[in-house]
């Protein structure tokens, strides 16, 4: 017994310096703790391309507290900002080397709240800013990504009253942006990655832009391959993502006058049959729809057979919004961005040399939409 204590003490004192070493706490000022990062390109004349990867640091800095004695124990208060760090080169890789000859403290990644690719870079194509990343066991990969209006340097560098960084700003209004305009939260690196090498899916991002001095989600950029190639408003938006997404949440409205109106807040599951006669594709998208009435002034006294009246106005009237954007889909924008592609390839074969943007483009869509009402308003079930 009295050998096993002394072999114990021996290991103890043997191996505790080496972990004391590496368990060693540095204080977060002598850090560059990542807030968020941004993607921009620099095209030149000779067709060549710089890389300008702007990253939003955070800022600590310590203060007296106010109101403390003279004769009690000095108190500080860690105060939190953000500034920026940019580097260019000719290559991504390269950027870390010219980032870290501009930083005098070294730079911790996997905390940031978002990556911003400007809508230049997004045209110009992401495969290698996501391949990078995905190659980096520190990055954080279910961090949001988006495109953004202009470069991203400036919407990072953009305040936000209340927020240490825009970047923690931007990231809240993607994770919160799922409650009423059916967005998803399959935004991060993982998604991404996962959608570039998955046959029959395309990618879409969320769109943001500095609005009337806000920054604001204001439509969802589509991806053919890896390239951006169209930027969609929000009302049309609101409907891919009712078409395209699983499942999701979100408000809908009839309304027949300024003050003769009904507010909708329901989820809508999705499922999708595919069928293939003669060589062409046949898809049918089922949208169940299953919601509260949260504001009505259209009927005054809501009952059975209003209920069914407007189920069925508001089956028509979504059916009509998702038709009016597949003709938009099929005919201007020629992509498939509902991932129909996904479902036939499934079925039918991977790999056998389809363009599943043409064939989509050319099938039959159908829509059957069903609407039902759970709860008219509080106390009523």
């Amino acid at each position: 017994m009295k050998k096993k204590k002394i072999i114990i003490m021996f290991l103890v004192a043997l191996i505790f310096p080496v972990y004391a070493e590496k368990l060693n706490v540095v204080p977060m000022e002598q850090l560059n703790i990542a807030a968020g990062f941004g993607y921009d390109i620099v095209k030149e004349l000779n067709g060549n391309v710089q890389y300008s990867i702007p990253f939003s640091i955070y800022d600590f800095s310590k203060r007296e507290k106010k109101g403390a004695k003279s004769t009690d124990k000095k108190e500080e208060i860690t105060e939190q900002g953000s500034s920026n760090i940019k580097a260019k080169a000719s290559s991504i890789g390269e950027t870390r080397e010219q980032r870290q000859l501009n930083s005098s403290k070294p730079i911790i990644i996997g905390t940031e709240e978002i990556a911003i690719i400007s809508e230049e870079a997004a045209n110009y194509g992401i495969k290698d800013i996501i391949n990078i990343l995905f190659a980096n066991a520190k990055t954080n990969d279910s961090d949001f990504f988006s495109v953004c209006k202009g470069k991203a340097e400036d919407i990072l560098r953009f305040k936000v009253e209340g927020y240490p960084s825009s970047a923690d700003y931007m990231g809240g209004i993607i994770r919160n942006s799922t409650d009423y305009n059916f967005l998803s939260i399959n935004y991060s690196l993982w998604n991404i990655y996962v959608a570039l090498e998955s046959e029959g899916e395309n990618l879409v991002l969320p769109y943001l832009e500095i609005k009337d001095e806000k920054i604001c989600i204001t439509g969802m950029a589509l991806f053919k391959g890896d390239k951006m190639v169209y930027v969609i408003p929000m009302e049309e938006s609101k409907i891919m993502n009712m078409l395209r997404e699983k499942k999701g949440k979100g408000i809908l409205s009839l309304q027949e006058g300024p003050d003769k109106y009904i507010n909708y807040d329901a989820m809508v599951k999705r499922k999708v049959k595919c069928n293939k006669t003669e060589g062409k594709y046949e898809f049918i998208i089922e949208l169940d729809f299953k919601g509260d009435i949260i504001n009505n002034t259209l009927y005054k006294d809501m009952k059975k057979e209003n209920e069914s009246e407007f189920e069925e106005l508001m089956e028509k009237k979504i059916e009509n919004m998702c038709y009016g954007f597949l003709n938009k889909m099929k005919n201007v924008y020629k992509i498939d961005c509902l991932n129909l592609g996904m479902v036939a390839a499934a079925k039918y074969g991977r790999e056998t040399g389809v363009d599943w943007n043409k064939e989509v483009s050319n099938a039959d869509i159908k829509v059957n939409v069903k609407v039902e009402i759970d709860k008219m308003g509080i106390g009523q079930y």
